[in-house]
C-alpha cells in the first residue's frame, strides 16, 4: 500500500471513524432480563446482544475500559480531537454525543493535567510559583481586577473566555457554509470549548518538544503560540468544509469583527467617561470616531454576507454592493470631518 492510499484511508477515517452495523431482523433473548428483541441492544436493560459468550474481543474491551481507552473516554476523545478536530467537533454539535467525553468536564480535566505536568517538569516556564496579585482598588475596578485575577488562576476558563469572542463572529461569517450552515450560538459555545481543549494540548506538546531541544522558555512559548492560528484554521476548514482560502479570509474577517467591536466599546466608554489623557477625546468629537469604526464594521458584515449568499446572482452586482458602498461613504465622510478638525492627527491618535 503506497502513501497515497494510506492518506486516503486516513481521510476516510477522519470523516467517518465509526462504522455501525445494520440492525437486522434476527431475534435475540437477553441473557440479563430475558427480553426478546431485534437489534444490537436490549430495549429493557440495555445489555448488548453479544453479551453472554466470553471471547478475546471481550478481553480486549475489558482491558481498554480498565485503562480508560474505550469509546466516550477522555483519552479516546483527546485522540479524536488531535487527529480529526473539525470533524470531531462537527459530530458532537450534530448530536453524536455517544463518542465524546463531556466537553466542559474534559476542558477542566485537561487544563489541570497540562498545568500540573508543566509545573512539575518546567516550573519556571509554566509559572508554578506565581501568586495572584492582591487587589487594592475599590468600586467597579475592584470587581474587574478580581475577575481578571480569578481568570489568571483558572486558565481553562480564561482561555474559554477569550475564545468566546469568536462565537458570534463565527456564527455570522460561517452561517452559509457547506457543512454546519446556520449553526446555533449554543453550538458555537461548544465549538470554542473544544478549541480551548486543543489550545492546552497543543501548547503543552509543542512547548515541551521545544524545551527538550534546548530552546529557552520564552522562545518556546512564542513558537508554540505561532502554530496555534494554523490549528484554528484546520479546525474551521474541517468544521465548515470551505477550502483553504475561503476558510482563511473568513477567519480573518471574524477576527477583524472582534477588533472593531472592541474598539467600538472603547469609544463608548471614552465618550461617557472622557478621560483627560485620551487624545481622541481631547481633539475630536467622539460621535465621528464612533461612526468611523461603526461604518468599518458595517462594511465587513455587509460585504461578507453578500459574498456568502452570492447575492449578485439574483440582484446583480450593483444592488448587492449597495449596502457596503453606503457604509464606505459614511466612513469616508467621517474621516474627512475628522481630518478637517485636526489635520494629520487622527491615525496618530489611534495609537497614542
Amino acid at each position: 500500500m503506497n502513501l497515497k492510499q494510506l492518506y486516503r484511508r486516513f481521510r476516510d477515517w477522519q470523516r467517518n471513524p465509526s462504522k455501525y452495523e445494520e440492525i437486522g431482523s434476527k431475534m435475540h433473548c437477553c441473557c440479563n432480563c430475558g427480553q426478546e428483541y431485534a437489534g444490537a441492544f436490549c430495549p429493557r436493560c440495555g445489555q448488548k446482544a453479544r453479551a453472554g459468550r466470553i471471547t478475546w474481543n471481550t478481553v480486549k474491551n475489558g482491558l481498554m475500559d480498565l485503562f480508560g481507552l474505550g469509546s466516550r473516554s477522555l483519552p479516546y476523545s483527546v485522540w479524536q480531537l488531535l487527529w480529526r478536530p473539525g470533524y470531531f467537533i462537527s459530530d458532537y454539535i450534530n448530536g453524536k454525543w455517544q463518542m465524546s467525553f463531556p466537553p466542559v468536564k474534559m476542558l477542566v480535566i485537561v487544563a489541570l493535567i497540562v498545568f500540573f505536568m508543566g509545573g512539575l517538569l518546567f516550573p519556571e516556564y509554566w509559572g508554578k510559583d506565581e501568586q495572584p496579585e492582591v487587589v487594592t482598588s475599590t468600586g467597579v475596578t475592584y470587581y474587574v481586577e478580581s475577575a481578571m485575577n480569578w481568570l489568571a488562576t483558572h486558565p481553562e476558563w480564561g482561555i474559554l473566555f477569550l475564545l468566546s469572542f469568536l462565537i458570534l463572529p463565527t456564527w455570522f461569517v460561517f452561517r452559509h457554509a457547506p457543512r454546519n450552515p446556520r449553526h446555533t450560538l449554543p453550538q458555537g459555545f461548544f465549538i470554542q470549548v473544544f478549541m480551548s481543549i486543543q489550545f492546552f494540548i497543543w501548547t503543552f506538546i509543542l512547548s515541551l518538544a521545544l524545551l527538550l531541544t534546548g530552546v529557552n522558555a520564552q522562545q518556546a512559548w512564542v513558537v508554540s503560540a505561532f502554530f496555534l492560528p494554523f490549528i484554528v484554521l484546520m479546525d474551521y476548514k474541517q468544521l465548515f468544509s470551505y477550502g483553504w482560502r475561503g476558510t482563511l479570509w473568513r477567519l480573518v474577517v471574524a477576527v477583524a469583527i472582534i477588533v472593531l467591536s472592541l474598539l467600538l466599546i472603547v469609544m463608548i466608554v471614552v465618550a461617557v467617561n472622557k478621560p483627560e489623557g485620551y487624545i481622541i477625546v481631547r481633539h475630536y468629537r467622539p460621535i465621528f470616531v464612533f461612526m468611523t469604526f461603526a461604518a468599518g464594521l458595517g462594511i465587513l458584515l455587509s460585504l461578507t454576507d453578500a459574498v456568502n449568499r452570492k447575492t449578485w446572482q439574483e440582484r446583480g452586482m450593483w444592488r448587492s454592493m449597495l449596502l457596503p458602498l453606503l457604509f464606505f461613504t459614511v466612513m469616508v465622510i467621517c474621516l474627512i470631518v475628522l481630518e478637517i478638525q485636526r489635520p494629520g492627527a487622527f491615525f496618530k491618535a489611534l495609537f497614542s
